[in-house]
């Protein structure tokens, strides 16, 4: 079997397990009204036909009251079917309706979950954020379109065969000819859903920028800076350069795509307007009745229809799945560093430890880390100091894991990090990023979330609020911990930028982890509160591995050692005064920074 084909039953066999996962029972009784629908058509032929045939043999007759009753009955029996078919059609687009929100609800889960499994290399990538962009604005839309119309070819298939007995027993070369027409259609439809595929798949890079410009304009936290810089004209106008061009070429395509399916029509109209005069013609002549003349036209477009939509069927089903194929890529994916198995122990006995870590980003042709090498003993606490671009924040992300060495080692507990379990290794740290997240939900998930299995856990919510100072601001919400923290919510209020830091460096305490990190953890807090701050979290810390990343050369001090890395190396390292007396670098910026503050 060509890949082609097997990575489209791939795909079809993904997309139909996803929305049997969503609602078995909504996608059966579709697929099942869809059925049934298509083989009504048989009965309403020959009742029409039987219809014609009564009336034209009563008429001029004087005892047409004898064919009254066969009349009523077949108009009844006609009607009925036809209320059925309505019924059916009612609840089928209904049902679907209601399964298509399902699915797209259960995609938002699908994406999220599969995009936070994946590593940052992978996420960081430029290629990999084109086209997931691309997945995530076409999928919803695409995996229905191609779950919908799989759900029609039993419509379809029963259409055609309802249509298909009385003109095969009539004559089969004119059930040949009916199909035939319709595959220049067909043929066409496949050309210009591949061709649509490719020319949005150019368009990725401007899709995810008219995405940051939609997101600056409309996302709250911009309104200010918008307001003051006046700069959303000139986002608008930009914005609406974009849209004009890829509008543009979806305008082109569209024309495009009408133009050549009215050509492909062509064909299937003239033989339709044949048939009809040839039908009727045969009737005038008295070879067959006109009832008959009037089924066989009628399940002449009828096969012509069932067919047509089969193909159109099928065509959709590819054109989506040029779209859902990506998507299944993106299911596909694994990350580029596989998780290790190892579980860490409860207490760490042997520290961190670095050995000659060299390190330099994706695409990036300078190293950032240059033969790093460092210790970090059990219970110690430690700072790391340096001026931008010394590599300290690149330093945490590969001791969290998020990205290999690219030579050295980094030893976790004498194992390297690569050989734990990436789940379990990550429970075991404590991390407050400097770009930390903002939770706009109530105080007690923004805290709780720091460690999850214990979310009910107010007691010692609170009690993380409390080593933050952040308690007392939170008990004079209105609705206390239960308050939103976002103005977008019914009493919600949005904390100031210390408030923040404060609540997620309690998030980061309730952690209870083995290893503290902090990022720039107090660089939104004012000096007296930073200096309490810090005295509480190295007391809570003792029996932890404390790891600090300052520009405040006034709180780490009280680290038990203090790293100075310039280039991506340590240049420096020992306690307060032990560098000071050594005079170097460090000495020179702890004086620099003392002296701004005279």
């Amino acid at each position: 079997m060509p890949s082609s084909w097997k990575r489209f039953f791939y795909t079809y066999k993904q997309i139909i397990a996803l929305a049997y996962r969503v609602s078995p029972s909504l996608l059966i009784l579709v697929t099942l009204l869809n059925s049934f629908w298509g083989l009504t058509n048989l009965p309403v032929l020959y009742i029409n036909k039987i219809l014609i045939d009564v009336v034209i043999s009563s008429l001029g007759k004087p005892d047409w009251l004898v064919y009254l009753k066969p009349l009523i009955l077949l108009i009844a029996l006609r009607s009925v079917i036809e209320l059925i078919r309505s019924v059916m059609s009612r609840y089928s687009y209904r049902l679907g309706n209601n399964l298509t929100k399902r699915i797209s609800a259960n995609m938002d889960i699908v994406l999220g979950e599969k995009l936070n499994s994946l590593d940052i290399s992978t996420l960081e990538s430029s290629d990999f954020q084109d086209k997931y962009k691309k997945v995530e604005r076409e999928a919803n839309q695409r995996v229905w379109g191609m779950i919908d119309s799989l759900s029609e070819v039993p419509n379809a298939f029963f259409t055609i065969i309802s249509a298909i007995i009385p003109i095969i027993s009539f004559n089969p070369l004119i059930g040949l000819a009916v199909v035939l027409v319709r595959i220049p259609e067909a043929v066409v439809n496949a050309k210009l859903a591949k061709k649509e595929y490719q020319d949005l798949d150019k368009l990725n890079f401007k899709y995810r920028l008219w995405g940051w410009i939609n997101y600056h304009l409309t996302n709250s936290k911009h309104y200010y800076e918008n307001k003051i810089l006046g700069n959303t004209l000139h986002l608008t106008h930009k914005m609406q350069d974009l849209q004009q061009e890829v509008l543009d070429q979806d305008y082109r395509l569209g024309m495009t795509r009408a133009t050549h399916r009215s050509l492909a029509d062509i064909p299937n109209f003239l033989l339709s307007s044949g048939l009809n005069l040839y039908f009727f013609i045969l009737a005038i002549m008295g070879k067959i009745t006109l009832g008959l003349a009037q089924m066989l036209y009628y399940a002449s477009a009828t096969l012509g229809a069932g067919f047509g939509q089969l193909f159109n069927n099928v065509s959709t089903v590819y054109e989506n799945y040029l779209f859902v194929s990506d998507f299944t890529w993106f299911l596909g994916l694994k990350p580029a560093n596989p998780s290790g198995h190892l579980t860490p122990d409860k207490k760490y006995k042997e520290g961190i430890e670095f050995q000659n870590v060299w390190f330099k980003y994706p695409n990036s042709p300078d190293w950032t880390l240059k033969g790093l090498s460092l210790t970090i003993n059990p219970q110690e606490n430690i700072a790391l100091v340096g001026e931008n671009g010394a590599g300290k924040t690149t330093t945490i992300k590969l001791l969290c894991g998020f990205y290999p060495p690219s030579k050295g080692k980094i030893l976790v507990n004498g194992h390297e990090i690569s050989k734990y379990s990436a789940d379990k290794y990550t429970q075991t740290l404590g991390v407050l990023f400097q770009d930390f997240s903002e939770y706009p939900f109530t105080a007690r998930e923004s805290i709780g979330y720091g460690n999850i299995a214990h979310l009910d856990n107010l007691k010692g919510i609170k009690q993380a609020a409390k080593q933050t100072d952040v308690h007392d601001f939170i008990e004079n919400l209105p609705l206390k911990y239960n308050n939103p923290l976002t103005k977008e919510f019914d009493k919600g209020i949005e904390p100031s930028k210390g408030q923040w830091q404060r609540i997620a460096l309690a998030r980061t305490l309730f952690r209870k982890s083995q290893v503290v990190i902090l990022d720039e953890p107090t660089s939104n807090v004012d000096p007296k509160a930073e200096e309490e701050i810090f005295d509480k979290i190295i007391k809570l810390t003792q029996k932890q591995i404390l790891m600090l990343i300052s520009h405040r050369f006034s709180t780490v001090r009280r680290a038990d050692r203090i790293l100075l890395l310039e280039g991506g190396k340590i240049t420096e390292q020992g306690t307060h005064d032990q560098l000071m007396k050594l005079d170097q670098k460090y000495a020179r910026l702890f004086h620099l920074q003392a002296k701004s503050y005279q």
